[in-house]
């Protein structure tokens, strides 16, 4: 299936979670949100949202600075 990550076109192999798209690109939970189809959804509920074919998945990292 082919999605739009990060702008880019990226393809996967079989249905994930946003959970595991974030572990799968070596990201921490922690710091990221996913901004899916120009929605933010709560974290609370990335395990259960499943990737599907033609969505836009931003992964947005907070990075601390000073």
């Amino acid at each position: 299936m082919k999605i739009q990550l990060n702008g880019e076109s990226v393809e996967l192999s079989d249905a994930i979670s946003l959970n595991s798209l974030i572990d799968r690109f070596d990201m921490n939970r922690e710091t990221v949100v996913v901004e899916l189809n120009g929605d933010l959804p709560d974290k609370s509920e990335y395990d259960s949202i499943v990737v599907n074919e033609g969505d836009r998945i931003e992964l947005i990292r907070f990075v601390g600075g000073g």
